[in-house]
């Protein structure tokens, strides 16, 4: 957070304002995003979905306030806890706050990804960023693709 993001959510200024040269003026934006860890094997995760989709990495994304777009790299359908066909072109969407409230599980299983993507907040782009995660279950987001 800057001072300015860190008032509006009630929270202590963090320092993440970045450039991606000194050409540009510093603006607050993504660093390292990483989820923990949970408990739950990823076989336990499918066990009980009946139909869904398992969405594997990020192709691309895109925030607009609190909206974001998310592209898988590939998908899969779930069907009674096990997977079935290859999807194409998925795209999963939603609000990021209710979303994230929507995780009802965590894998055991945590990923870390280095700098391959990048932020391009503000024309800035592109910024290396790093992210990672276990596989998480989500209830409810809105989904495209074939």
């Amino acid at each position: 957070h800057s001072r300015e993001t860190a008032k509006k959510m009630g929270a202590i200024p963090t320092g993440n304002a970045r450039a991606i040269s000194y050409e540009y003026e510093p603006i607050v934006r993504m660093t390292n995003t990483y989820i923990d860890a949970g408990v739950r094997s990823f076989d336990e995760m499918l066990a009980g979905i009946d139909k869904g989709i398992y969405a594997i990495k990020a192709y691309g994304g895109q925030t607009m306030f609190e909206q974001f777009t998310f592209s898988a790299a590939y998908a899969f359908e779930i069907v009674n806890g096990e997977l079935g066909e290859m999807l194409k072109d998925v795209v999963l969407t939603g609000n990021v706050f209710e979303t994230l409230r929507d995780i009802d599980m965590i894998g055991d299983d945590k990923e870390l990804y280095g700098g391959s993507g990048g932020c391009g907040k503000g024309g800035q782009f592109p910024l290396p960023v790093t992210d990672g995660s276990p596989h998480v279950r989500i209830t409810n987001v809105t989904t495209g693709g074939k």
